[in-house]
């Protein structure tokens, strides 16, 4: 039997990627908390689009610094998850907009070679829709703009993911 191939969904701490994990899902399995570095474990699922099936892997924050010393293993959880991925979706928060953490990990994602979708979370309110262009620097192209929360977004994910 073939492997499914695997999804993996990376990103700074707090873009909401266990929200979009969930959400993908059509489920809750990842913890969502607004505090920084609550998904420390690799969580993944099954998830079906278009009668494929593929593994949809959540890892914790990228550059995340945690008081319970737990950074080097939230980062080789990364890295495992990065490695393993068919495609690797790269999380943004245009609400935050470019941050220093976002251009770390394009720079690791660029290293890593893997078919990239390109996500902007969190743009249910129109007036955050400009500041998605600040994301072009990071050399992926134009970000995908999705809104977990709101539910936007998630046939054109499918569909990008499904390209690859």
């Amino acid at each position: 039997l073939m492997p499914l191939p695997v999804v993996a969904i990376v990103g700074r701490p707090n873009v909401g990627k266990s929200s979009l994990f969930n959400w993908l899902a059509g489920r809750r399995i990842s913890i969502v908390d607004p505090t920084a570095g609550v998904t420390r474990d690799r969580l993944s699922t099954v998830v079906q689009a278009d009668g494929r099936p593929f593994e949809l892997v959540d890892t914790g924050g990228m550059g995340i610094q945690d008081k319970d010393n737990l950074t080097e293993d939230v980062e080789r959880q990364i890295a495992y998850a990065i490695e393993s991925a068919s495609v690797v979706l790269f999380i943004v928060d245009v609400r935050d907009g470019l941050v220093p953490l976002d251009q770390d990990v394009a720079a690791r994602l660029r290293r890593a070679n893997k078919p990239v979708v390109f996500v902007a979370n969190k743009t249910d309110d129109p007036k955050f829709l400009p500041g998605a262009a600040d994301f072009y620097s990071l050399g992926f192209g134009e970000p995908l703009c999705v809104s977990a929360n709101q539910l936007l977004g998630k046939d054109d994910l499918l569909g990008r993911i499904l390209e690859h």
